[in-house]
């Protein structure tokens, strides 16, 4: 009995050194999201108030109460962003003027597809890893150096996008024009199947946190890739989730998290997405110039480096250095102040008494 024991905990201490061990992991608890006149609107996992989603048309929702008692929530309306009248043209093999860079990492590598892995999880890569390899090499055929990193953030817990902070703040050394993270999401396979001229495809949900410095920027983006989507592939994108958390966007204002399909829908159809995500990422961040005057978009439009998407959202970017330093600096000049003058008046001579 004793080595049975032994072995057990001998195997017990292993699993987080066993790369491709699959395990049961259970999928968070998931909300169906109705607004004030009881119509479902979406689904997703884990809803706080104060959640906000975006869907096609532009329609911006926000949360308003969650029942945790029946996994459903309930949704306002509160605006509709004005969508950009675009024109697309026939030059989209025009070659960029500089070199175009992507960054890839995944902070939930165990992400995987029970139809296609055989497994929602895998302690280690999951078939997100796959999915996150077919973009890189999709994004390639559009003259776009995409690197991927596939550092391990496991396990998949809260602490797993402080660990993958760290990957994303060495991959934008390099400093690419944006930056995903690749993940799946746990929402049922209804809210991302979709079926066009007869043939089924997956969606792709983009999510944003609220949390962080570059949220607008980060939003504008999306909308854009939204946007351009509606007429390079109108089936890809479900919504916007805008989250309350940060999901390390802090980092760049082109900083985006893309759920590819969910757990129960074909891997196949993810992996197509992927391929049509890479479209939409080209010609978006690439090809489309917006007119400064009345926020219109040209897909394939005559290019130069102010009016780009991706120019344009690098001019607007949001300078974090002075923010950071000049604080830091503030208080290095107060310290060093505080520490001379203990030690001037530490050394300072008692003054002798007057005679007088």
């Amino acid at each position: 009995m004793k080595k049975i024991v032994i072995v057990l905990a001998i195997l017990f201490l292993m699993i987080p050194y066993t790369s491709h061990l699959t395990i049961a992991t259970e999928i968070g608890v998931i909300y169906q999201i109705y607004d004030e006149n009881d119509i479902l609107l979406t689904e997703r996992e884990d809803v706080e108030v104060g959640d906000k989603f975006i869907d096609r048309n532009f329609n911006e929702y926000e949360v308003y109460m969650v029942d945790e008692t029946n996994q459903s929530a309930k949704a306002k309306y509160t605006k509709t962003y004005p969508k950009p009248n675009i024109t697309k043209k026939s030059n989209l093999e025009q070659i960029s003027a500089k070199p175009k860079k992507i960054a890839l990492y995944m902070t939930h590598n165990d992400e995987s597809y029970i139809l296609g892995d055989g497994t929602e999880s895998v302690y280690g890569k999951g078939g997100i890893h796959d999915i996150a390899k077919i973009l890189k090499s999709e994004l390639g055929k559009y003259n776009i150096t995409a690197t991927l990193d596939e550092t391990l953030h496991i396990p998949h817990n809260s602490s797993a996008y402080s660990r993958s902070n760290v990957t994303a703040q060495n991959l934008l050394k390099d400093s690419p024009d944006a930056i995903f993270d690749i993940h799946r999401d746990g929402a049922s396979r209804q809210y991302y199947l979709t079926k066009v001229d007869g043939k089924e495809h997956s969606k792709i949900r983009i999510v944003l946190g609220q949390s962080n410095s570059n949220s607008q920027k980060n939003l504008e983006f999306a909308l854009y890739l939204m946007s351009v989507a509606e007429v390079e592939c109108p089936w890809l994108f479900h919504d916007i989730y805008w989250g309350k958390g940060h999901y390390n966007q802090a980092l760049s204002n082109k900083a985006l998290l893309f759920e590819m399909g969910t757990h129960t829908i074909e891997k196949s159809y993810v992996e197509e997405s992927a391929k049509e995500l890479a479209k939409v990422i080209n010609a978006t961040l690439y090809k489309t110039t917006v007119d400064n005057n009345d926020n219109s978009l040209t897909i394939g439009g005559e290019q130069n480096s102010e009016t780009t998407i991706n120019n344009k959202l690098d001019n607007n970017a949001i300078d974090l250095l002075p923010v950071i330093l000049i604080p830091s600096a503030i208080g290095a000049i107060a310290i060093a102040g505080a520490i001379t003058m203990f030690y001037t008046q530490k050394n300072k001579k008692p003054r002798k008494k007057s005679n007088k």
